[in-house]
């Protein structure tokens, strides 16, 4: 049997084969009996483990069916249980090797033995072992009670001491730089250990970073100041002053040379605590380092992501699950491509670095980074080693690396795309999605003893944008201060101004995780990517969800191509994603921390970009409602330099505008509100919008643009575009079914028209007033209205309007009870818009001469016209209308008992409605399916 309690609990038989022990109960007897293993554990201290004293009545009979059940499931074939009964409890017998609890102990304990004879070497590899038993916390996956979660502590607190002396003896082993990395990791998890801190301060002192070092103890100082209200132990005051005096006593140890063997290096930093997620990334990882079956291994596998993604964590879980199957030794090296202030590791170095790990010594080493490539192969060629390269800048910096010699598996992180060096073996990671963030942080909370909530840690999770590092860091801030909670944290994370600052805890931190890549492009020698820091910038100054080429374009002020190569490289550095071609995203964190780079970029240089790019917008928007609305009365578009993108129909300036109409309600919204802010324009774009398609969905957006445009145009004395601001302001109004405000401000642009002599204009708020008092059922008023737009229209010469007002007005009838002077207005109507082509008037005018025909009993009638309407709605793609014409073709069913044809089509009716979002059309649609049910 084997037994694992150091994670998740798992049980296997002598055939390897799982044994899946699925209830909790059955899961805490066992493991009760497990960590007494081969000692009678008496009934009531088993009691006390499963109900923490409190226990049923019943509990003696339900402890006796649990242990009845286990041994069923461990003895399925009915051979020997190893649960046998002793007196007034159990025992579960263990063979030697089968527990992963007394061989974590046994070898923890023999790495001490080592450790203190003055052999660091078999010392680490004993204390590696012990810590690559562990998978997690113990018991992970069992309801603890107080008992189980005193054993699991004190299990933990092992591991830890375990996780200092295996960080000492690989100190003495002179391994002082590969030990930096993990020892930050340790201390930001354990920030009150003062062992690992003191380890932490020697080993970059030994790496030569003196200034670190001391920054190291001052962190740790605040910490047990501010936390506990002590100083730090007398050994790092000790250690501090050395430091300050440039001891030469600290200077590295001298490498421990292998003696009479080849030698077998196992120097894989600890396990990553608290991992959560990404199991199908793993899996996948596993997968190519161990491949069923017994295949050889990829020779190159590769993970890869933006900055803060957990591509570390990620690779070192891989590697600690697939250590078994690289016997002759498991190697890591940070190669250093993306620590701030820190020369990343040179090729040279590295396959240097790796010769001697592996007894080569330092006189036979070539000084070509290629014949030592090859040396390295040759030392390597009959082995099984992996290679767990963290960090790398670029394929340029391992590339005398790869491939590694069969058998042999080179494991590569790195910001940058990896592609071409691992092609079918390689993961590109992104956020954690939203419940593995969610379990990130619980998992943190509660080993840190942290109360929250299941909507705080939510809240949370979306603003750290599911980038473990800043989940990391939350919940670290969170265990280290122990008067916040975690309300208090979201309430400085929602400060977007100061989010960047709040993610840092000690020396972790997304900014400086984030500038890093920054930096390398900002500070190259190679113009495209000096050219990407600057895009890097530009983009920051746009609030929107994502961005397209041509946009881009427009933003830098480059030709297609020449953007194209730019922003491909930030796509490289990982700092835009691009989901789909042309389309490029940031990620939150990194939008922010664009933002703040922005300010670096010259004011000119910013409102000039802002206005290139909003020129863009404005251009293609305008052509491509005209295109979609060719009949409607569009404002007049300012011309700008900027060309609009070629649209080549109707349906592909459909596209467009749908696809863009996200970021052109952010770009209108922010053309106000920010410093680079031009009203001129951010007037025009947001009149641009009046007629978008998809505008009615968003109601509250175009009420908050349209009453930013009057105020704008009013500032600007622009009356033109304060009457089509009016106009746009009432139709958000409308479909606010605000009735008195969508009024007011048609009468306001009626009387504005009128006293500029607008003649156009006027006559559009006459058609509209008249729409509106047809919805408000005041018929009177809404004939009036139509007469007069009439009028007006036939004066200036506009055939739409004169075709609008004959729509109005015969609406009216029918509504005043005549739709048989309905029907001649309308059937003027009609001809006249077939006659030029609109079939959207086409289309309305056939729904009113059903409404009309209907109204006047002639429901065939009605029918056919009806029919004839949604056709046209279809062939002009419009909606608007459409729920109302399908409620009446619906009437026409019912009325000629056509219950099926009824049923059909105000089902069509209610899908346009909620389609829309028109709540009134909804209402509409659900009376009329009530009436058909009811005559059913």
């Amino acid at each position: 049997m084997e037994y694992r309690l150091l994670g998740p609990v798992r049980v296997r038989d002598d055939t390897g084969r799982e044994i899946h022990v699925v209830r909790p109960k059955h899961r805490q007897v066992l493991v009760a009996l497990l960590v007494d293993a081969g000692r009678v554990v008496p009934a009531g201290r088993l009691i006390e483990h499963l109900w923490d004293g409190t226990p049923p009545a019943s509990a003696r009979g339900n402890l006796k069916t649990y242990v009845s059940d286990l041994r069923r499931l461990l003895s399925p074939s009915g051979e020997a249980s190893p649960i046998e009964t002793a007196g007034d409890g159990y025992r579960i017998a263990v063979r030697p090797g089968e527990l992963d609890l007394p061989a974590f102990a046994d070898l923890a304990a023999k790495g001490r033995t080592a450790l203190k004879s003055g052999d660091p070497r078999q010392a680490e590899a004993l204390f590696q072992r012990a810590l690559l038993l562990w998978r997690d916390d113990p018991f992970q996956d069992v309801p603890l009670t107080l008992r189980l979660e005193q054993i699991a502590a004190q299990l933990r607190e092992q591991r830890m001491s375990v996780f200092e002396d295996w960080a000492q003896a690989r100190l003495d082993l002179g391994m002082h730089a590969e030990m930096i990395g993990s020892l930050r990791a340790w201390v930001g998890d354990h920030p009150l250990r003062e062992r690992p801190w003191e380890q932490l301060m020697l080993a970059l002192s030994r790496d030569g970073r003196r200034a670190d070092a001391l920054e190291a103890f001052q962190e740790l100082r605040g910490r047990l100041v501010d936390e506990l209200g002590v100083e730090p132990a007398h050994s790092i005051q000790l250690l501090h002053q050395r430091i300050l005096d440039a001891d030469p006593g600290l200077s590295p140890a001298a490498p421990v040379a292998e003696t009479g063997r080849r030698a077998v290096p196992r120097q894989l930093p600890s396990d990553v605590p608290h991992f959560v997620g990404r199991a199908d990334e793993l899996a996948r990882l596993v997968s190519w380092l161990v491949p069923p079956g017994g295949a050889a291994p990829a020779p190159v596998v590769a993970v890869c992501g933006p900055p803060g993604t957990g591509k570390s964590a990620l690779a070192l879980r891989a590697a600690h699950e697939a250590a078994r199957d690289f016997p002759d030794g498991q190697v890591y090296v940070n190669l250093r491509g993306a620590m701030p202030g820190v020369r990343r590791l040179e090729t040279e170095e590295l396959v240097g670095r790796l010769l001697r790990t592996f007894g080569t010594p330092e006189t036979d080493i070539p000084p070509d980074a290629d014949e030592a490539a090859s040396a390295l192969r040759t030392l390597l060629h009959d082995r099984r080693v992996l290679l767990l390269l963290d960090d790398a800048a670029s394929i340029a910096q391992v590339g005398p690396l790869l491939p590694m010699t069969a058998g042999s598996t080179v494991l590569l992180t790195s910001r940058e795309s990896l592609a071409r060096a691992a092609p079918g073996s390689h993961v590109d990671l992104g956020p954690l999605p939203r419940e593995e963030a969610v379990a990130m942080l619980e998992r943190r909370f509660r080993s840190g003893g942290v109360g929250y909530s299941e909507k705080a840690v939510e809240r949370l999770a979306g603003l750290c944008d599911g980038f473990p590092l800043a989940l990391h860091v939350a919940g670290a801030r969170l265990a280290s201060r122990a008067g916040w909670t975690a309300d208090m944290l979201i309430e400085r994370l929602e400060d977007e101004s100061r989010r960047l600052d709040e993610l840092r805890s000690g020396e972790a931190g997304v900014r400086g995780s984030i500038a890093v890549s920054y930096a390398a492009l900002d500070g190259s020698e190679q113009a495209v990517e000096r050219d990407a820091a600057r895009a890097f910038r530009l983009i920051g100054l746009l609030r929107v969800p994502d961005v397209g080429l041509e946009a881009v374009a427009a933003l830098l002020g480059l030709p297609h191509r020449a953007a194209e190569e730019v922003v491909e490289r930030l796509v490289d550095a990982r700092l835009v994603d691009a989901p789909v071609p042309d389309r490029y995203t940031m990620h939150d964190l990194i939008r922010l921390y664009a933002q703040e780079r922005a300010q670096d970029t010259e004011p000119g240089e910013r409102s000039a970009a802002f206005r290139r790019v909003l020129g863009f917008h404005l251009a293609t928007t305008g052509a491509a409602v005209r295109l979609v609305e060719p009949h409607r009365v569009h404002a007049v578009v300012p011309e700008v330099p900027q060309s609009p993108l070629p649209l080549r129909d109707r349906p592909d300036a459909e596209r467009w505008l749908e696809r863009e109409l996200p970021n052109l309600l952010s770009l209108a919204g922010q053309a106000w509100n920010t410093e680079e802010a031009d009203e001129r324009l951010a007037v025009a774009l947001a009149l641009s919008l009046r007629w978008h398609p998809a505008a009615h969905r968003h109601r509250h957006d175009m009420r908050a643009l349209g009453a930013a445009a009057l105020d704008a145009a009013r500032r600007l004395g622009d009356r033109e575009s304060e009457s089509h601001a009016l106009a746009m302001l009432s139709m958000a109004y409308r479909a606010l079914n605000d009735d008195e405000a969508e009024l007011e401000c048609l009468k306001a642009e009626l009387d504005l028209c009128h006293e500029m002599g607008d003649g156009l204009g006027e006559m559009r708020a006459l058609g509209n007033l008249a729409s509106a008092h047809l919805l408000l059922q005041r018929h009177d008023e809404a004939l009036r209205f139509a007469e007069r737009q009439l009028v007006i229209s036939r004066r200036v010469g506009s055939a739409p309007g004169e075709r609008y007002a004959l729509i109005m007005a015969g609406e009216a009838h029918t509504s005043l009870g005549a739709p048989g002077e309905a029907a001649p207005v309308l059937r003027q109507a009609l001809e006249r818009a077939r006659e030029t082509g609109d079939v959207m008037h086409e289309a309305m005018t056939l729904r009113r001469l059903g409404e009309a025909s209907l109204a006047g009993g002639d429901a065939a009638a009605a029918r056919e016209h009806l029919k004839e309407a949604v056709a046209s709605f279809a062939r002009c793609a419009q909606s608007l209308e459409l729920s109302q014409t399908l409620v009446a073709l619906a009437r026409s069913c019912r009325l000629l008992g056509d219950a099926e044809g009824a049923a059909e089509h105000i089902a069509e009716a209610l899908r346009a409605a909620r389609e829309s979002g028109d709540r009134n059309d909804e209402r509409r649609a659900l009376e009329e399916r009530a009436r058909i049910l009811g005559h059913a």
